[in-house]
Formats: structure tokens, C-alpha cells, sequence
């Protein structure tokens, strides 16, 4: 696993092709990442993934052995703190798990209620104890990258090209993606 994130930091820092989920409608909105990760990281190399997970899935069966439905049933890819348009997060090998669709009402962020609450507070815990040591290493990448002020100057730079509402929007999510864990 440590070998797979040092691979997918040196694949953002080197301009090699690196995955994120799409953003927006039909994924319309993703040139306003791919163009944030090329001021920020120098990498005209992030793309769309094909079909919002399918890199992650050959990440994960690379990693266990197991594939969905031959040797491992009823279970999902699952990011595990999501952020999939941040290209840290989209390939992290510590940010997937395979989770039981049994689960699934008890840990998307749609899910509300005393249960998914008590559930998420666990699995969260349990996760980033884990996974503490790539979590700050990731930390350590938003406080170097100062990310929070590079959304902010990016997009300022797009005023008067894009319609503000859009830009209004781009900013709030960007700023959730790159957040603190």
C-alpha cells in the first residue's frame, strides 16, 4: 500500500496521468479541476475517469486479489472519506475498501439518522486508525500546497470567463474536497 501512494504522488507531481471522478451535471464542470491540479501541480495530466470508478476497482483488485463478483460477493468499491475529484483521494489505496451492500444505507453521505451516524463514528475511527500515517502525509500536502488560498487565487482568475454562479459553486466544493480529514 505505501509503495502504491508514493506511485500515485509521484505519477501528480510528475505530469503523469492520474484519475478523479467527473464534476457536475454529465461531467461538464471537471475542466475546472483539471485546470485548478494544472496551476497548482503543474499536471495536464489528470483525467476524467471512465466510469467514475473504474480505476479504482482495478486498483483494489490489484491490491487484495479479489474481484467482485468471482470471488467476493455483494460487496462495493466504496471511497471510504470520498473527495474522489481530488487526485490524492481518487486513487488513494488508503481511501477504498470494499464495503457489504448491506451497509450501503449506513455509509453514504446521504444517510441520515441515529444509525448511520453511530455506524459512520465507528468506521471512520476504526479507518483512520489505520490509515493515520498517509492521512498526514496527505495533511502535510494541503498545508505545503497552502490548497485552501490556491482555490481561492484560481479562482479569481477565472472571473469574468465563467459565470459566477459556477464559480461560486467550483470554489465551495473544491474547498470540501481539499478539507482537513
Amino acid at each position: 500500500m505505501e509503495q502504491e501512494w508514493e506511485n500515485l504522488k509521484k505519477r501528480i507531481f510528475e505530469n503523469k496521468p492520474v484519475y478523479i471522478r467527473g464534476y457536475g451535471r454529465n461531467a461538464h464542470g471537471t475542466y475546472l479541476y483539471q485546470g485548478l491540479y494544472a496551476t497548482v501541480f503543474g499536471n495536464m495530466q489528470i483525467q476524467k475517469d471512465p466510469t467514475n470508478n473504474a480505476i479504482p476497482h482495478k486498483l483494489i483488485e490489484r491490491l487484495t486479489g479479489l474481484k467482485r463478483n468471482q470471488n467476493i460477493y455483494n460487496y462495493q468499491v466504496s471511497h471510504i472519506w470520498g473527495h474522489t475529484k481530488n487526485p490524492f483521494f481518487f486513487e488513494a489505496p488508503w481511501n477504498l475498501c470494499y464495503t457489504p451492500k448491506l451497509m450501503d444505507p449506513f455509509t453514504g453521505h446521504e444517510s441520515k439518522g441515529i444509525w448511520p451516524e453511530e455506524y459512520q463514528k465507528i468506521f471512520f475511527a476504526k479507518a483512520y486508525s489505520l490509515y493515520a500515517p498517509f492521512l498526514e502525509d496527505y495533511e502535510s500536502v494541503i498545508q505545503d500546497y497552502d490548497m485552501e488560498n490556491q482555490i481561492k487565487r484560481y479562482v479569481q482568475s477565472l472571473r469574468g470567463r465563467e459565470e459566477e454562479r459556477v464559480l461560486n459553486q467550483f470554489e465551495r466544493d473544491a474547498l470540501s474536497e481539499w478539507k482537513s480529514i
